[in-house]
């Protein structure tokens, strides 16, 4: 039986998603290029050398600017692998996107199955992890597209990692149902503005 609070948060991602879909292909490339050159500005960019990176697909925002990017400046990029069985997620390093990736779960680009021996890199070092999602909350809060995914590997993986949504301004909300296991952003980045949840992790904020 779907709860008030459920049916809300499928309710807000499914019209949020609706509305994402509705970008043009060139609408979403220059905004993802906006809210990328953002975030390569930052300090922590400068700092960090260790970068887990959702690969994008469908109307996400595009992050293949940023392993570019990340790749060329000497980061080590790590990108998530599927485990559907534990609906969880693995860190892959890869080192060319283009010959790296392929789809895989429900057709998102994932690496190649040979970098599963010798790319699997320990979660712990991860630094920063770029997130995507269906919407956000100027709480810092994340809506993810139900499977928990990423709030698993957020919690139990990588807490340590300073958490960076990415999203259109128009996933940008006030509110959303917060559940027990929802892990909320450290930093939101849209093409419009930079939102900071000092309040989120006080410790990892302090970086900036």
């Amino acid at each position: 039986m779907i709860n008030n609070q459920s049916l809300e948060r499928q309710t807000l991602r499914n019209r949020l998603l609706v509305q994402r879909g509705r970008l043009s292909g060139a609408e979403r490339s220059e905004m993802s290029r906006q809210i990328i050159e953002a975030l390569i500005t930052l300090p922590l960019y400068q700092e960090k050398t260790q970068f887990f990176i959702y690969c994008s697909y469908r109307s996400e925002v595009e992050t293949g600017l940023l392993l570019r990017h990340c790749l060329q400046d000497g980061k080590t990029v790590l990108v998530p692998k599927s485990v559907p069985e534990q609906s969880g997620l693995l860190a892959v390093a890869i080192t060319n996107p283009a010959t790296d990736l392929q789809p895989g779960f429900k057709g998102i680009p994932e690496p190649v199955p040979s970098l599963l021996e010798g790319s699997l890199l320990h979660p712990q070092s991860i630094e920063v992890s770029v997130v995507p999602g269906a919407v956000f909350a100027r709480s810092g809060h994340r809506l993810g597209y139900g499977g928990g995914y990423y709030d698993r590997f957020l919690a139990q993986t990588a807490p340590q990692s300073y958490r960076i949504g990415l999203a259109f301004s128009m996933q940008l909300v006030e509110h959303i149902p917060v559940l027990p296991h929802d892990v909320p952003m450290d930093m939101l980045i849209t093409e419009k503005e930079i939102l900071l949840f000092s309040g989120n992790n006080n410790e990892k904020n302090r970086c900036l």
